[in-house]
C-alpha cells in the first residue's frame, strides 16, 4: 500500500470512529427515552430497567425480572425476591407495593433506610407501613409441638433446593428462646397483618405474604433537571450506580448543555470540533506523503 493511500486510510479511520461515537451517544438518548413494559406494567420509565430495557437506562437497585408465566415482576432487595405488586410514578412520595415470593420466613428484614441520607447516597426504599416483629421458632421436637396449650404450630411450605417442603413453626411474642426449639427467626410484617394473625383472622402464611408500601427515590433532582433539559435519565455505562443524563449531542452528568444554549448548536460546535480533528490530522499526513513522494522538495 503506497504512502498516499495510507494516508487516506487514516483519515477515514478517524472519520469511521467519530461516526460511531456519534451513532452510541443517539442510541443512549433513544433507548433511554422509551418507556417499556414489565408483567402488567406499561410506561415504565428511569429508574426501572430489565428485560428488553438495558441496564444505563436504570439505576442497578431497580432491576425488573418480568416472567411470562408471573403476573407481577420479581424485584431483588438485600437477596431477597419481592413481587411488585404496585408501582405509583406519579404519586407524592412515589409508592412500590411489594409482597414476599414465598411464606417462608427469612432473617433478612423489610428494607429500611440507612440513618443519613445523602444526594450520592441516598437509600433506595423507605418503609412506608407500620410493622412489627413476629417471632417463629422451629426445628422443635415432637414434645415442643405437642404443647398445644402453650405452643400452636403453624405449617407452611417452605423448598429447599428446588423441592416442596413443608415446615412447622411456633409463634410466641417476646420470647427470646423456647424449650425444644433449635432456630429463631424474626421476621417483619406489617402490624396490621399480624394483628389479624393474633385475633385468628389470618393464618401464618397470609400474614408473612401480606403486601407493604415503600417509597423509592434514585436521584430525583438530577432526573428532574435532566428531563428539563430535553434529555433522558439513565446512569453511567460503567457504572450503573451513578447518574447520567443522556442527550442528543452525548451524555452529561445532570443535564443537557441545550439547557444553556440550543441543542443545535452545541452539536454544531461538536461537529465543528471534530471536523478541525480530521482537518488537521488530513493536512499533517498530506505534508507526511508529499515529503516521503519528494524529499527534495523542502529545504532543510
Amino acid at each position: 500500500m503506497g504512502v498516499a493511500s495510507l494516508s487516506l486510510y487514516s483519515i477515514f479511520i478517524i472519520l469511521a470512529f467519530i461516526t460511531s461515537l456519534d451513532a452510541e451517544d443517539e442510541a443512549g438518548f433513544t433507548e433511554c427515552s422509551q418507556p417499556f413494559n414489565c408483567g402488567t406494567f406499561k410506561n415504565l420509565s428511569y429508574p426501572f430497567w430489565g428485560d428488553n430495557r438495558p441496564k444505563h437506562c436504570g439505576h442497578s437497585d431497580y432491576r425488573l425480572r418480568c416472567k411470562e408465566n408471573i403476573q407481577h415482576p420479581v424485584m431483588e432487595i438485600n437477596g431477597q425476591d419481592f413481587f411488585v405488586i404496585e408501582i405509583n410514578q406519579s404519586g407524592k412520595p412515589r409508592m412500590i407495593t411489594l409482597s414476599r415470593v414465598h411464606p417462608c420466613p427469612t432473617s433478612i428484614p423489610i428494607p429500611i433506610p440507612t440513618p443519613t441520607p445523602t444526594p450520592l447516597n441516598y437509600p433506595p426504599f423507605i418503609l412506608l407501613t407500620a410493622t412489627e416483629n413476629m417471632t417463629l421458632f422451629s426445628n422443635c421436637s415432637k414434645s415442643a409441638l405437642s404443647r398445644k396449650m402453650t405452643n400452636t404450630s403453624h405449617t407452611i411450605p417452605c423448598p429447599a433446593d428446588g423441592k416442596p417442603r413443608n415446615v412447622s413453626f411456633i409463634v410466641r411474642a417476646n420470647k427470646t428462646r423456647l424449650v425444644g426449639c433449635r432456630e429463631k427467626v424474626e421476621v417483619q410484617v406489617p402490624k396490621e397483618a399480624l394483628d389479624e394473625f393474633n385475633s385468628g383472622h389470618l393464618d401464618l402464611s397470609g400474614t408473612l405474604l401480606r403486601p407493604f408500601n415503600v417509597q423509592y427515590s434514585a436521584y430525583d433532582d438530577y432526573c428532574y433537571k435532566c428531563l428539563r433539559s430535553g434529555g433522558s435519565c439513565g446512569s453511567n455505562r460503567a457504572s450503573s450506580f451513578v447518574f447520567a443524563c443522556y442527550c442528543r449531542d452525548r451524555p452529561y452528568d445532570v443535564e443537557c448543555a441545550l439547557a444553556r444554549r440550543s441543542s443545535t448548536t452545541a452539536l454544531i460546535e461538536r461537529k465543528h470540533s471534530s471536523l478541525e480533528f480530521t482537518t488537521a490530522a488530513a493536512c499533517e499526513l498530506s505534508v507526511s506523503t508529499i515529503t516521503s513522494l519528494h524529499p527534495n522538495s523542502f529545504p532543510n
